[in-house]
Order: structure tokens, then sequence, then C-alpha cells
């Protein structure tokens, strides 16, 4: 190494090579994900400089010296609020806590047995801690969600909140430090399941309170809370649950509630609270880790394949009952929104119904308000008939649409069915399914495997009863003859599919998450969520709708191969990371042809060869796209650079860019091995064996091949006339567009300077030097374009150029030229690169694009000539298998050959 610098400090002089090295040690900042936030340094306990307060609830008497204990250890001094239930249990507060030492201002209050720890929080010591800047709230709890006593639950709450003096230095000191810190709190208790970290029975209740505050809700989400209630808040996040000036008769009377009162909606509610204004809710684990976004303990019911839970909690089942919708079929849409908001697009692009989705929600609610229970798909559009918007409106047509997308739509969760199937021999199958679609209906639309697996139905719109209805769960076991312990039900409701069956002492149910699920529930899929699920347009919800699918197989076949991180095989890689960004790309660049009236995508080898294949697929589900032909064009920098050069002043442009390396290397990798010989009969092979560093010798480069100028532009324009040649048997003479990876666009400003005519040019991707490469001829880029100044290193698509390149490359080698022989066009190749067993890797990823494109033309057709991805969205899954977060252990076998920077193998990642 030091030989070589020295060598590469001789030749370049001094100044040029300290520009070097400095340039080389410039590393581009990390680019981070959403749920990536970087803590400071926690303020030192000596300097904490913060109004303290503490709030506790002592319901149960008997744990006031654990709370001293646990109390005592606060290294800073704060108020201590304390609420009790009963004259002798302030007796005994006053007595143990007056004792602590850091308290410089107790006040114990006897409060009504309603609200449970968090009405004293947010009505009797209201003034109290509104005068303070961050308060602790921890209480006497002893019950598990399952009404078990459960010390350990408390403790382990205690224990990260208060587990030590360092450790309650170290959360006020990082609350003092970060102000956007707006509460702290442990990360669940393992006893917590995972479905619990959603509204359960507290939606409607969350609803109403959600209304006040100006925080939406969306029902089917995983969600954050404190759950146990206790943590550590800064009082100016809280504020706007005080100022709903909340009363304690607006709690309930207390009568054992596990769920839906106004105490347990605050709770679910505090961390949405603290986001609404923009401020970070933490995490604490109990070793100390900090994350802004928690476990929800989701490994918990994932570990195990499905097949083998359901056939262990089947042991005892005399009858099984199963959820349908996201249990045993799956949409391709993330959430029934999506699938609602492509109905509506396609009602607009058929019949010309405007917001078609809006009207279809009003006409659902209202029949579901006419016929006091769920409506039948009949039902809803005889309401919408009467509904002023939708006079004259074709309405059995729509229905007729609306029909047709769900047939379209439906597959079956195979992996759910053959579960099922291998449990269900003399356990008939009941469906329970809360829909608009009769049991007539679903009959008819569901695929056959499914219905085949079906003895009888329930069916909310025929029954007039729902399974998130507690009178159903009370009375199905003994309506069908069957003891509650042995009704298994299967489902993906955490509510009406899983709390309220345990609730009713039914066998223990197997949660199947639907699919979007687990873009809550897996820490490493979080990345692909957008900001809000249910206002995603219907095209991003497609692509996470087919990936949440495609991740729901693993997890019910194979999930210890996504534990604790996905581990992605070749084909799951281009299912996952690569079809969606290909599939955008493309509709994209169809779009960008038909608006320059471009009649001619060339697809340019080696990345070509994937795209070509995945455009013809675009093309047979949209006849909008018949107009453009596609080829794939043989070419790369070295044919299309040495074919382009009509004379001297062409030359420089093909030096461009970064080299290191011997002259002769150079010119190998740049203008190819006939024009290398030409140029060294005449210059000598000594000053080929020179060493050359771009772009500092440029101008010295140019100087050595001088000599041979006239040598070398004649083999140029014998390459160059087998290539129009080519170019006008393959292509034609009508208008083109370059479809490339990108980056400087060199290929394109070659191919039309070889041409002598204009090229359009449509990229994933340009960087910054495509502005002086593509002077004089147009250009678009999808996802960054550098030449409207925005940083280059922001770029996912350049920081991980080799990876795309490495699997996106074609079967065969680098295209070197075009020669004529006899009149024929012959097409010659460098020497292989790839090992049979690394493209069979690369021919996998390929099969795995390909395979998802196929699944967005059946689920959308037509339409997948107008999908737009969100750009930032799309682009994370790649950044999350180039930066490990996802694990893919086979790509460290892959690379390219970079000739042309003189790099020689570099490995895709």
């Amino acid at each position: 190494m030091l030989l070589r610098a020295a060598r590469v400090a001789r030749a370049l002089g001094g100044r040029a090579f300290l520009q070097r090295v400095r340039a080389a040690g410039t590393v581009p900042p990390p680019l981070q994900l959403p749920d990536a936030y970087s803590f400071p340094d926690p303020v030192e306990v000596d300097s904490l400089d913060l109004r303290v307060g503490m709030m506790v609830h002592v319901f149960y008497v008997d744990l006031i010296d654990e709370l001293v204990n646990y109390l005592s250890r606060i290294p800073t001094p704060f108020v201590l609020m304390v609420s009790v239930t009963d004259a002798s249990a302030w007796a005994r507060v006053h007595a143990r806590f007056s004792t602590l030492s850091n308290v410089h201002a107790l006040h114990i209050r006897i409060v009504p047995n309603r609200g449970r720890d968090i009405a004293p929080l947010l009505v009797t010591f209201r003034d109290e801690i509104l005068a303070l800047e961050v308060v602790g709230h921890i209480h006497t709890k002893k019950s598990l969600y399952t009404g078990n006593e459960q010390a350990s639950w408390r403790r382990h709450l205690l224990d990260i909140l208060l587990g030590s003096a360092e450790r309650i230095g170290h959360h006020l000191g990082l609350m003092q430090a970060d102000p956007n810190i707006g509460i702290l709190y442990p990360e669940s208790f393992r006893g917590v399941p995972g479905w619990a970290h959603t509204w359960l029975s507290n939606l409607e209740v969350c609803r109403e309170l959600g209304g006040r505050l100006g925080i939406a809700i969306e029902a089917n989400r995983y969600i954050d809370f404190p759950a146990g209630s206790m943590f550590w808040a800064r009082v100016d996040a809280l504020r706007p649950l005080y100022e709903l000036a909340l009363r304690i008769e607006d709690f309930p009377p207390e009568c054992g509630q596990t769920d839906g009162t106004l105490q347990h909606a605050v709770e679910r509610l505090l961390v949405a609270v603290v986001r609404q204004h923009g401020r970070v809710s933490v995490v604490a684990a109990g070793d100390g880790g900090l994350t802004t976004e928690g476990q929800h303990n989701w490994p918990m019911g994932l570990e195990t394949p499905l097949a083998l839970r359901l056939r262990i909690a089947a042991i005892d089942a005399v009858q099984i009952s199963s959820d349908v919708f996201d249990t045993l079929v799956t949409r391709p849409f993330l959430t029934p929104l999506g699938a609602r908001a492509f109905l509506a697009h396609r009602a607009s692009a058929q019949f010309g119904v405007r917001d078609f989705a809006h009207l279809r929600e009003r006409a659902e609610a209202k029949a579901r308000a006419l016929a006091g229970r769920d409506p039948t798909l009949d039902m809803i559009y005889v309401v919408m008939d009467s509904i002023p918007d939708a006079s004259n409106l074709p309405l059995e047509a729509l229905k007729k649409l609306e029909l047709e997308l769900e047939a379209t739509h439906i597959r079956t969760r195979r992996s759910v069915v053959d579960a099922l199937v291998s449990v269900s021999l003399k356990r008939p199958i009941m469906a329970l399914s809360d829909m608009y679609l009769s049991q007539s209906t679903q009959q008819t639309l569901l695929p056959t495997a499914v219905t085949a697996i079906i003895g009888r139905w329930q069916v909310s719109c025929d029954s007039g009863i729902r399974k998130d209805d507690d009178l159903l769960w009370a009375t199905l076991p003994a309506d069908n003859s069957v003891l509650p312990a042995h009704w298994l039900h299967i489902g993906d409701n955490e509510h009406s599919d899983i709390q309220l069956p345990q609730r009713h002492h039914l066998a223990t149910p197997v949660h199947v998450p639907r699919p979007a699920a687990l873009l809550d529930l897996h820490p490493h899929l979080r990345p692909l969520r957008p900001l809000r699920f249910d206002q995603a347009s219907w095209a991003d919800q497609l692509w996470l709708g087919l990936l949440a699918n495609h991740a729901a197989e693993v997890f019910d076949r194979d999930p210890a191969s996504w534990l604790p991180y996905p581990t992605l095989s070749p084909r799951q890689t281009g299912y996952i990371v690569l079809g969606p960004l290909v599939l955008d790309y493309l509709a994209w660049l169809s779009r960008v042809a038909n608006s320059r009236s471009i009649k001619s995508l060339l697809f340019l080898s080696r990345e070509g060869h994937l795209l070509f294949q995945a455009f013809t697929r675009l093309q047979h589900a949209s006849p909008s796209l018949a107009c453009l032909r596609g080829h794939y064009l043989p070419a790369s920098r070295r044919a299309s650079g040495t074919a382009s050069l009509h004379g001297a002043d062409d030359l420089p442009r093909l030096l461009r860019g970064n080299y290191n390396g011997t002259l002769g290397e150079l010119l190998r990798a740049r203008l190819g091995e006939p024009a290398t010989n030409a140029i060294e009969a005449t210059i000598g092979s000594q000053r080929l064996a020179s060493m050359i560093y771009l772009p500092e010798m440029r101008q010295v480069a140019l100087e050595w091949i001088a000599p041979a100028m006239t040598e070398l532009l004649a083999v140029a324009k014998s390459e160059r006339d087998a290539y129009q040649e080519y170019w006008l048997q393959a292509c034609g003479d009508v208008p083109s567009m370059v479809a490339d990876l990108g980056y400087s666009g060199s290929t394109q400003a070659s191919l039309a300077r070889m041409l002598e005519r204009d090229l359009d040019g449509g990229y994933f991707a340009l960087s910054a030097r495509a502005k002086e490469g593509l002077e004089g001829q147009w250009a678009e880029a999808r996802h960054h374009d550098g030449r409207d100044g925005t940083k280059d290193v922001d770029s996912l698509i350049l920081g991980y150029d080799l990876l795309l390149e490495s699997l996106l490359t074609a079967p065969h080698p680098q295209f070197s030229h075009f020669s004529k022989d006899e009149g024929r066009i012959e097409a010659h190749y460098a020497a292989p690169e790839l090992k049979a067993a690394q493209w069979e890797l690369i021919e996998q990823v390929h099969v795995g694009v390909l395979e998802f494109i196929d699944d967005a033309c059946a689920a959308v057709g037509y339409d997948v000539a107008v999908l737009e991805f969100d750009s930032t969205l799309v682009q994370r899954p790649l950044h999350c298998i180039a930066s490990g977060r996802w694990r893919a252990p086979w790509l460290d076998t892959l690379g390219i050959e970079d000739a042309f920077t003189g790099r020689g193998w570099v490995a895709a990642r």
C-alpha cells in the first residue's frame, strides 16, 4: 500500500495527491430510516435543572414499603403527589412517605375509586402537575391483562423507571438534554401479548377522546403506549390532556373492567398525544437500550409455524371457526381502504363518477343505520340510489364493477388453508365473517380451496350479529352444543377474533396476523410503513400490500428465517426489494415517453435485460403501452464511446471520471482491444505500461494518445459503421429514449454522437456529472437528478449503484462492439465475469422481480401503466438490504468487474 501511494504521489504531484487523500477520506452522511433517532448524552445529575414531580396512586397499601424503596432512589429534589382511597391508607402513606429525604413537597389526597391511577393524574393533581416540567407516574399495579396477580410486571416497570439512582438520573438527564422528548416509558412486559398493543375494546372511546384531542385513530394499527401506565413525561407534552378539563365523574365507577373505559383510552392515547405536536416518545428496555418505538413483544406467536401452532391449539377442539378476510383469503392492497380507493379510481375512469369512495362509504353507513346491522352489498346500493349525489349514476354497473374487482383481488392464503386442512378432519370449519358480502356472494367469489373446507357460515350481514359483539361469543358454543373450552377460533382481528373469544373462556384463539399488521409488528419491516396507512394512495397500498402478503406467507410457514432479522433468499430479494422499484420506474418511463411522443424505448445492456422483460409484461397488461416499442440494445460505455469518435475533439469526453492503472488498461477499458492494439502499434508498448490517474492526468493521457489519433479514428469508424447498421435494422429511424439505471448519462451522449442525432434518456438516477455529460441531450430521472443541485450523496440509487448493477445484470458478459464480416453484423463481448453459481443466484432474483410485476398486473390490469409509487418509500427496501438491516448472505458472493475506473472486481455491497 505504501509503495502504491508513493507511486501515485510521484505521478500526481503533492497538491493533487493531497486532494485525492482528502476526497477519499470524505465519508457521506449516513442515511437514516424513519425509525432512527440520535439520542444526546444525558445531562449529569449534578447539573439537573428541572422541576420534577412524581404522582403515585396507592390502591394496594401492602405495597407502600416497596414504593418507598423505589422513590428513595430519585437523586434530585421532587414534588411527591399520592392518591389513596381511604383515611387509613392516607395515614400509612403519610407515615412512610414523609421519611423520603429528597421530597421537598408532599401532597396526599383521598380520591373516589374511579378512574384508577389515571383520574388522579389528570384531575386530582392537575394544578400541581402543571406547575412542573417533568412528572413521573407510578401505581400499585397487581394485575396482568389476564387478571392474575403479577408482581413481576409491576417490578419490571418500576425497575426500568426507578431501578437505581443512576438509571433515574439518566432518564431525567436525557429529558433535560433533549427538549424534544415528551415521554419515556418501559418496554412492554413479556407477559403482555403482542396483539394487546392495539385498540381492542377501547376503539370507540379512543375515537371519541381522539376526536376531542384532534388525533385520528387508525382502527387496525398496532400502537405504542405504556402498557401498565407508568412513565416519565414532560408536562408540556401532556398539556392537551389537561386542557380537556376532565372531571372525576367522567370516569366510570369501578367494577373490575379490563378494557373499554376512559382510563384505558387515556393510557392508549398517551404516546399519540405526545407525538401529536412532533415530540418524541422514548421506550426504555431492561438492558438500558432506548428506542422511539416499542417492540410490542412482536415475536410472541410468530416464532412458531402456523401449522404447528394450530395443531397444538386444536388438540381438544370439537369445533373450529375461522375468520375469512385477511385470514383465509387476502387482497393485494394493504388495507380495505386501498381496495376501495382503487374501486373509486375505476369508477371515475369507466363511468366518470367523482369521489366514489366517499359516496360508497356514506351509503354503507346509511344502510347500516337503517337496518340496525351490517348491510348487504345489495342494500348498500339500494340506499345509494336515495343519496342526492348518486342520482343518475349507473348503480348496477358500479355494483357489478365492485364484485368483479373483488373476484379479481381475492387470493387464497394458502398457508392458513393448508394448516386448517391438516387439523380439520372430522372437525367442520365454521366461517365467521363480519362483512357486507353475504354468504351466497362469498361462496361465489371465494376460491374453491377456501369454500371446500367450510361446513357452516355465519356472516354478519345475513345474521345481524357481529364477531365484535359479546353476544356472539356468549351464545355461539351453547347454540352449537359445544363447551366453550372445546371451541377453537382463528382470525386476524385482535379484538373480535382474539380478545372476545378469550374473554368468554373459549379455547385460547390462534392469532393469524393480517399481512398489513406485520409492517407494524416486525421492527425491521417498519421502514416500509407510510406515514398513515389510511391515507396512502391506492398505488402505494398495492405494492405494500403485495409485500405484506409475501411476508405473511413467510411467517405462516417459516418464521425462523425472518427472526430476528428478515433473511431474504434471492427470489425474495427480487420480489420485495427490486420488484416495486422496477415497476415504478417502468410505469414512470412509459408516461414520460408518451408525453414526449417517443416511439422506441432502448433498454441498454446489461441492466436492460431484466427491464425489457418486465416492460413486455406491462405492455401485455396495458394496451395504452402498445404504441411503445421496446428494444434490448447491446450497449456499453466502451462500445458507444469508441463508435462516437468522429475526431480528436471527442476523445476528452471518453476520459472523464476516475481511473487508476496503466495507460494500456485504461485504453482497453474505455476504447477496447482493437483500438488499443492500433494505438500500441504507433506509440509502443512501453508507453502503454505508464501509470495514469484520472482525472488529474487527463491532459497527459491525451498527449500520449495524440500520435495514434489517425489509427484510433479508423477503428472508431469501422465500429461506428457496424453499430449504425445494427441500429437501423433493430430500432429504425424513430424518436427514441434510452432507459438505464444512470448515472452520468455517458452512454446516451455517446450514442447520440455516434448517430449524429438527438436521443432522450429516462433514468433511475442522474448524478451531478450528467450536467456536463448530457449537454445538448434531453434526459430525466425518476428518483434523483444531481443536475438540479441536490446532493448525490443523498441518493440511495447512486449510493447503492454497485448492488443494483450486480442484481440487474444479464446472463451474458459486457458488450464490447459490433463488427461487419461479409455484410453480416456480429456482436462481440468481453470475457465472462460471472460463474455459473453466481448467475443462478441472479436468475432467481430476476424470477422474483417478474413474479412481483405479474402479481401487480393481475391486480390492477391496464392501470399498471398509471402506477406511481412514493419515491422515498419505494427505495427503502433497497436501503434495508444494502445496509444490512435485512440479511442476504448470498449477496457476499456477487459483484461487478469495474474496468472503467480500474478498480477490478468490486463486491456488490
